[in-house]
């Protein structure tokens, strides 16, 4: 492959743990280097690869509090640093480019505790896949640690992702909305330049749900992709009225931006709580499935209505994307709120690859970092103002 000038590579585990995101992009700078909206960027490149099944379990576990612990958490750092280095030096050697291409890698690393103010007395968010490792594997610097600055400065330290969205989306207009569907859902309503928060639960508690009906470990058929592709287990069952009533009475639906969540909140102990055990257990399954689906279609398009007057376009990114069930029920319940003239499109509709843009943006993160330039939206996440994200790790 071909390619010149300001290369970077992304990468990133998402809170579905669902696989490692690569992205390679070129970035052209700006004659203003503060000027992100005269950026540059182009996807040159991207890959998913699959994680080994039993790092995954263990990245899954140490995003639990109940089976986390200090010797998981220093293991799982490690291996994932390993795994990442190790696969962007294969992934980079398939494309035939040299690691003296590459400017910097942004790795994200993957959220093992989330713990945003307004949730804890002493505020934190942790992210591992050892950096030290990558750089060390790669030959290549490798800026991590991006989403705590903004905490110390009293952020939320997510989403950061909304300040790509704009350079990336921005000529969409200020109508439309980007909405990445991970683990948990976050929204960059096009119109403000400052606006972007994460809506609630996206795939996280489907996926759970799916995995406890449908173990998966060793079998080669479908199921072992460890979720409902397609969304077809979900659209077999009937949404319970009870159920998603007292699901979106949690107070985190209403509360005001800037917010942040994560797995740790919205997992199965939460739906339990929610809903209390006996109560799910005499649903059937595939009604709860449904239920766990609508209310992440309801809550997206409830937090799109409360933050956009007017929305014509709703760009989907993330594995979210390719659960056709979902994607028809955020369509429904978005022109139900009276948005009749909104579109519901994947971001291949725009020619962007919906699989690279998360891992895009933290490679235009490391970018910025590399330019000594700010990262943030400050009140998106709700900072004192703007900061410089991310350590960097030399080569």
């Amino acid at each position: 492959m071909k390619a010149t000038g300001n290369l970077f590579i992304g990468c990133m585990t998402g809170t579905s743990v669902d696989g490692l995101d690569l992205a390679l992009v070129q970035i052209d700078q700006a004659d203003d280097m503060a000027a992100t909206q005269d950026e540059k960027v182009a996807v040159v490149a991207a890959k998913t690869l699959a994680l080994p099944e039993d790092l995954r379990d263990d990245l899954l576990a140490c995003g639990q509090p109940s089976s986390s612990s200090v010797e998981l958490l220093g293991q799982c750092d490690s291996r994932l640093g390993e795994v990442i280095g190790d696969a962007i030096c294969q992934w980079l050697s398939s494309l035939d480019i040299a690691p003296n291409q590459i400017t910097a890698i942004g790795s994200h690393g993957q959220t093992v505790r989330h713990r945003p103010p307004g949730t804890s007395d002493s505020p934190f968010t942790l992210q591992i896949g050892d950096p030290n490792r990558i750089a060390e594997a790669t030959g290549i610097p490798t800026v991590a640690d991006f989403r705590r600055r903004d905490m110390a400065a009293g952020g939320q330290g997510a989403p950061l992702a909304p300040a790509f969205h704009h350079v990336v989306f921005g000529h969409l207009g200020p109508h439309a909305c980007v909405i990445n569907i991970g683990g948990i859902s976050n929204l960059s309503p096009l119109g403000s330049q400052s606006l972007g928060f994460d809506s609630g639960p996206g795939n996280c508690l489907m996926d759970e749900w799916y995995r406890q009906h449908h173990p998966s470990r060793g079998r080669p058929d479908a199921d072992a992709l460890g979720y409902d592709a397609q969304g077809a287990w979900a659209g077999s069952g009937q949404p319970d009225p009870s159920l998603l009533q007292r699901c979106l009475a949690d107070p985190y639906f209403a509360a005001a931006a800037p917010k942040s969540t994560g797995r740790e909140y919205f997992n199965s102990g939460w739906l339990e709580r929610v809903a209390g055990k006996s109560a799910l257990n005499q649903l059937p399954a595939e009604d709860v499935q449904s239920t766990l689906a609508e209310l992440t279609a309801q809550s997206i398009a409830q937090a799109v209505d409360a933050s956009m007057d007017t929305v014509t376009a709703l760009v989907i990114c993330g594995g979210g994307r390719l659960n056709a069930h979902l994607m028809q029920r955020i369509e429904a319940n978005v022109i139900a709120r009276g948005h009749t003239n909104c579109e519901v499109h994947e971001s291949e509709h725009w020619q962007v690859d919906g699989d690279a843009v998360e891992a895009a943006a933290f490679a235009w993160l490391a970018y910025r970092r590399i330019n000594h330039l700010p990262g943030n939206l400050s009140a998106a996440t709700g900072a004192s103002g703007s900061r410089i994200l991310g350590a960097i790790y030399p080569a």
